[in-house]
């Protein structure tokens, strides 16, 4: 599988998830309002992307009803994002191409292997102005991610995706 960037401005963001060249999924962002829509089939969510606790330090991610489904965070130096009372592992890779990488046990073997690529075709990705996708973890993509996987049809292929 893999992301790609179909367009950028003030307003918006939009991603399409692809697997073997067919598109499965598509994200529009819109920054202004904190929201990420997913479209997939016949299933239409919107999600609530806040940045919440003390500090504003904690990423969390509310359905369209305001109800929690999800968080990132970090624990041990690793990356973690719980959705629907799961916690998956994340990390993402510039060389020699841009690979975000879900796992909950260890590195080596990946629950969900992504490509990240661009119009541009550059290795690494860039989400924001002077931000790649490393130093920046984007939760509107990982959060879309992980909610294509809860569906029950990627539920019965989830072995699949893991290459």
């Amino acid at each position: 599988m893999r992301w790609e960037i179909a367009s950028t401005d003030t307003k918006k963001e939009v991603y399409h998830l692809f697997k073997n060249d067919k598109k499965i999924l598509t994200l529009v962002i819109n920054p202004f309002s904190h929201t990420a829509r997913v479209e997939c089939d016949n299933e239409k969510r919107v999600f609530q992307i806040r940045n919440e606790g003390f500090l504003r330090n904690k990423v969390t991610l509310r359905n369209e009803y305001g109800i929690k489904i999800g968080e990132l965070g970090q624990e041990n130096k690793e990356n973690f994002i719980d959705v629907n009372d799961e916690r998956f592992y994340y990390d993402i890779h510039n060389n020699p191409l841009a690979e975000l990488i879900l796992y909950k046990g260890s590195k080596e073997k990946p629950f969900v292997t992504c490509g990240l690529s661009s119009k541009e075709g550059s290795a690494a990705i860039n989400f924001k102005k002077d931000k790649s996708l490393s130093s920046a973890s984007h939760p509107g993509l990982l959060m879309a991610l992980c909610w294509y996987m809860f569906l029950p049809v990627a539920k019965e292929n989830v072995v699949e995706y893991a290459s």
